[in-house]
């Protein structure tokens, strides 16, 4: 995805013999295509039913939109040790303001 979302170009410069190569993010309409991966309720219950392992679920209060009665159907099927909304968007793991309070909450969870 970087790879097809940078695009180098070079800017001459004042010398006639040099040039700087810089970079810059495009983006990728390609990312706008509609997911493979998209689940119906039912599909993500089953999924969820056999899951094994404990769980810890972190959402961001800005992100992706799911309705509570969803939360809720997550948390009745996972049963997740750590079920938490905190600041940050979509990609709050990623986030400089929000990615330091998701690393630990994924630390204590990990800690025995």
């Amino acid at each position: 995805m970087v790879s097809r979302g940078v695009v180098e170009e070079e800017e001459a410069t004042t010398s006639s013999s040099s040039s700087t190569t810089k970079f810059r993010f495009r983006h990728d309409q390609r990312l706008m295509w509609s997911s493979l991966q998209y689940f119906t309720d039912e599909q993500l219950h089953v999924l969820y039913t056999d899951v094994q392992c404990p769980t810890c679920v972190l959402l961001g209060k800005d992100g992706w939109p799911i309705e509570e009665k969803q939360k809720a159907q997550v948390q009745e099927t996972l049963k997740p040790i750590v079920f938490e909304t905190l600041p940050g968007s979509h990609h709050l793991h990623t986030d400089p303001d929000t990615a330091d309070r998701v690393v630990t909450e994924i630390v204590n969870f990990l800690q025995p």
